[in-house]
């Protein structure tokens, strides 16, 4: 079964992280600033030569690295989830450079919407695969496992990180470079909190066969927890 699975898993999945990618992007262009995962690469991106993408794509690999020092080995799916960071963060920075309009007040509005929207969508997607997630969503999955901590309380946690570590970034921008200051953390985040769990959520009911038999048993466990 998983096999004759494999392709509609595939296009799924690349859905999935196209998605996800314009969601980013549609939020980032409220200015309201982005969700708390994006907002670290955000804040860094805002004083580096780093494009939004690259700075993606950096903290994939820190995720990585840090997968493996958790889990005390290196494993096949940790790896491969390096591969989802690369395309997909030269996919943010592919849609950041087509998309930059000037919106007024209610186009911000439905940006911030369609946004959310179309993340917790492309989220379903690739959860639905049971492939591999994005590098910081698995590093939550393997803290859950090995620690035995339910997954919601590590994602809460590590929302925190991600928010707080940001504002920190943003801090010390304000304070030695202020013409450089864009704030991570807004209306967008909080928005972006409060309502993608419940628009993934919306797209399970919708469309429940979305929802595959798991490809690997590592995230049958983590998803059982």
């Amino acid at each position: 079964m998983k096999s004759r699975q494999l392709p509609r898993r595939i296009l799924q999945y690349i859905i999935g992280i196209v998605c996800m990618a314009v969601g980013l992007v549609l939020l980032k262009r409220t200015v309201w600033g982005v969700s708390p995962i994006t907002a670290v690469p955000d804040a860094v991106a805002n004083i580096t030569p780093l494009t939004l993408g690259n700075a993606t794509i950096l903290l994939h690999a820190i995720c990585v690295v840090l997968q493996i020092m958790v889990q005390k080995r290196v494993t096949l799916k940790s790896l491969l989830t390096m591969c989802v960071g690369v395309p997909f963060g030269y996919l943010v920075d592919l849609f950041m450079y087509f998309w930059h309009p000037q919106l007024p007040l209610w186009g911000k509005i439905v940006s911030l919407v369609c946004g959310i929207a179309i993340q917790g969508f492309g989220v379903a997607l690739i959860s639905g695969c049971d492939m591999m997630l994005p590098a910081p969503d698995e590093l939550n999955n393997v803290i859950s496992r090995v620690t035995g901590k339910p997954l919601s309380k590590i994602k809460m946690i590590a929302d925190a990180v991600y928010v707080a570590t940001a504002l920190v970034i943003n801090l010390f921008t304000w304070l030695f470079a202020r013409d450089l200051l864009v704030l991570s953390i807004g209306i967008s985040s909080v928005a972006s909190i409060l309502l993608t769990g419940r628009f993934i959520g919306l797209t399970f009911k919708l469309f429940p066969k979305v929802r595959m038999e798991p490809f690997f048993s590592a995230g049958k466990e983590a998803s059982a927890k």
